[in-house]
């Protein structure tokens, strides 16, 4: 039976929600418009008592998107890290030249998570090697991205 958890509470504050193709939840998103080195420490108190299905979690921010895998609720290093503007400039040229606040910024990470799903706009979403590697891929196809407005 797969637990449903509702990531929008005080425990679980994230943006949005990954989904596989069976729409369960697989990974979450936080979106930061500065950027973070502490992401560990954001992220590992949400870790307690976390829902069986999820495996990755994405941290962004505008210098880099980090994913991390959930290992029996314990966040290790980064299984891949991208550079924010060499991803969601394929989405928006203009992506390096403007102001990005932390809802478009959303937005472009949520049109590349749907890209890597379904490949509306590329064959070769920029990171998919690398995404493959880590599982995460194989977990995002047919799948997509659920908001979580709190």
């Amino acid at each position: 039976m797969h637990m449903v958890i509702d990531y929008r509470s005080g425990t679980y504050p994230f943006d949005a929600a990954v989904t596989d193709k069976d729409d369960r939840v697989v990974a979450l998103v936080e979106v930061k418009e500065t950027p973070r080195s502490n992401w560990p420490e954001i992220l590992a108190p949400r870790l307690k008592g976390m829902s069986e299905g999820v495996e990755f979690i994405l941290a962004v921010d505008l210098g880099a998107i980090r994913v991390y895998r959930i290992e029996r609720n314990v966040l290790g290093d980064p299984v891949a890290v991208f550079g924010t503007a060499g991803i969601l400039s394929h989405y928006d040229a203009d992506f390096s030249k403007r102001r990005v606040f932390q809802p478009y910024l959303l937005t472009l990470v949520e049109a590349w998570l749907r890209d890597l799903a379904y490949h509306w706009r590329s064959e070769s979403p920029p990171g998919q090697d690398e995404l493959r590697e880590s599982g995460f891929l194989s977990r995002l196809e047919g799948g997509g991205t659920r908001r979580l407005d709190v």
